[in-house]
């Protein structure tokens, strides 16, 4: 016996006999079981897939120098630019760490180089043997060339357990409004 609240059916058995015989369901227009609506989906999904990322990281690992290859091929993105690092090294050799000099060098597409001098402060996450670095570059960056550019990074006087040197660059989309940027 069933109670009244039981909103399903009770399973069949064998007492009750053998189960009906089902036609096959056909499908007709753009239903759910259509094949190309499967197809029209996986497309769909492949295109929003296949965009170009906003943002790109690379580790080059070692005693340096390091070099990056950054594309900069859109004309209407700005470019930000962060570095990180990690020194693993005892801990009184953490605390007494300064900054790091580093020489930077781009060079463009049509091989102009441009060099600077600039300081990465060596402040982060430390734990007992090491510690993690992340600092901003440069910011709104806009080249003078669009292609790829070569990124050297130098340190001058490397601290002892320089793991290597990491790039990350952001591609800032700008709306262009009466063909002023």
């Amino acid at each position: 016996m069933t109670s009244p609240n039981r909103r399903y059916a009770t399973p069949p058995t064998a007492s009750r006999g053998p189960l009906p015989l089902m036609r096959p369901r056909v499908a007709t227009g753009w239903g759910r079981s259509h094949p190309s609506y499967a197809l029209v989906s996986l497309l769909c999904l492949l295109l929003v897939g296949c965009r170009e990322p906003m943002s790109v990281e690379r580790f080059v690992g070692g005693e340096g120098p390091y070099t990056f290859f950054v594309e900069m091929g859109d004309s209407t993105a700005s470019y930000d630019f962060d570095f990180y690092t990690r020194v693993d090294a005892p801990l009184d050799s953490l605390v007494r760490m300064g900054a790091l000099p580093l020489t930077v060098t781009w060079t463009s597409p049509s091989f102009h180089v441009f060099r600077e001098d600039v300081y990465m402060p060596m402040e982060g996450r430390t734990s007992y043997f090491s510690r993690e670095v992340m600092v901003p570059y440069r910011a709104g960056v806009r080249p003078d060339e669009w292609g790829q550019w070569t990124l050297t990074v130098r340190p001058v006087d490397p601290p002892e357990g320089l793991r290597g040197m990491g790039l990350i660059v952001r591609r800032n989309k700008e709306e262009i409004l009466d063909g002023t940027r």
